[in-house]
C-alpha cells in the first residue's frame, strides 16, 4: 500500500471507530448490565483498542479521546464528571493496546505460553476474589478464563500466534482503561482505594474478557478480509498482465 492510501485509511478507519465509540457511549448501547457493584461492563473502550492493534498509537489516542469526551459529556456522577477521571486515562487505552501487540508480534512461542499462563493465573485470583462476594460469578469466570486458556495454548501449539497476542493485548488495553480511571478515582479522592480494588476485580474483569473476544473476531475478520481482497487484486493483475 502506497503512503497516500495509508494515510487516507487510517483516517477512514479512526473516523469509523471514534463513530462507533460515541454511539455506543451516547445510546449506552456500549454498557452491559452486569451483577458488579458498577452494574454495568461497558464495550465503549473497545474501538480504542482496535485501532490501536491496526492503525497504531496515534489512531488509538484519537478513539480513545472521543471516548472520554463522550463518558465525560454523560456523566451522571460527580466522578465521570472530572476530566482528569473520565478523559484522561482514556487516552492510553489504544496506545497500550498497539505498544502490547507490537511487542508480542516479536515474541517467539514459549513467552506467549509464560504470557498467557501469568494471565490465566491471575484471572482464577480475580476470579476467587470475586466469588467471594457472589459466588456464581466467581464460578463463571474461572471457567471462562479456563476454557480460553485452554484455547491459547491449542493455538499455540499449532503455531496461531497472533490470536493470543490479539487477546492479550486487548486484555490489557481493557486493565490500562480500569487501573487508569479507578487509579485516577483514587487519587481525585472519588473513591477509596478499597473501593476502587473491589470494584476493578469484580467489574474491570469481565470487560477484559469481553474485550479479548470482541477484539479477537473484529480483527481477525478485517485482516481475513484484506487478504481476500489483496489476493482478489493480485489475481487479477496477473490475468491482466497474461493477456
Amino acid at each position: 500500500m502506497v503512503p497516500n492510501q495509508r494515510g487516507v485509511q487510517r483516517v477512514v478507519t479512526a473516523g469509523l471507530l471514534l463513530a462507533i465509540t460515541l454511539l455506543l457511549t451516547f445510546t449506552r448501547i456500549g454498557m452491559i448490565p452486569v451483577p458488579t457493584p458498577a452494574g454495568n461492563a461497558t464495550i465503549s473502550h473497545i474501538p480504542a483498542i482496535i485501532g490501536g492493534i491496526l492503525e497504531g498509537p496515534l489512531v488509538g489516542l484519537i478513539v480513545g479521546m472521543g471516548f472520554g469526551f463522550a463518558s465525560y459529556a454523560t456523566a451522571t456522577t460527580p466522578m465521570f464528571k472530572d476530566p482528569l477521571v473520565a478523559v484522561l486515562p482514556r487516552l492510553f487505552i489504544g496506545v497500550a493496546s498497539y505498544y502490547m501487540i507490537a511487542l508480542l508480534y516479536k515474541a517467539n512461542r514459549k513467552t506467549l505460553q509464560t504470557l498467557a499462563g501469568v494471565l490465566w493465573a491471575l484471572l482464577l485470583v480475580f476470579s476467587w476474589q470475586i466469588g467471594g462476594q457472589t459466588l456464581w460469578l466467581g464460578i463463571l469466570v474461572a471457567l471462562v478464563s479456563t476454557a480460553a486458556a485452554i484455547a491459547a495454548f491449542i493455538w499455540l501449539q499449532k503455531e496461531d500466534t497472533r490470536i493470543v497476542a490479539l487477546a492479550i493485548a486487548s486484555v490489557v488495553g481493557s486493565f490500562t482503561n480500569t487501573v487508569l480511571v479507578l487509579g485516577m478515582a483514587v487519587f481525585r479522592a472519588y473513591l477509596t482505594a478499597e473501593v476502587a480494588l473491589a470494584v476493578g476485580l469484580v467489574h474491570g474483569v469481565p470487560e477484559a474478557i469481553i474485550s479479548a473476544i470482541i477484539t479477537v473476531a473484529v480483527v481477525a475478520t478485517l485482516r481475513q478480509i484484506n487478504r481476500k481482497k489483496a489476493g482478489s487484486k493480485l489475481v487479477r493483475e496477473n490475468s491482466s498482465t497474461n493477456q
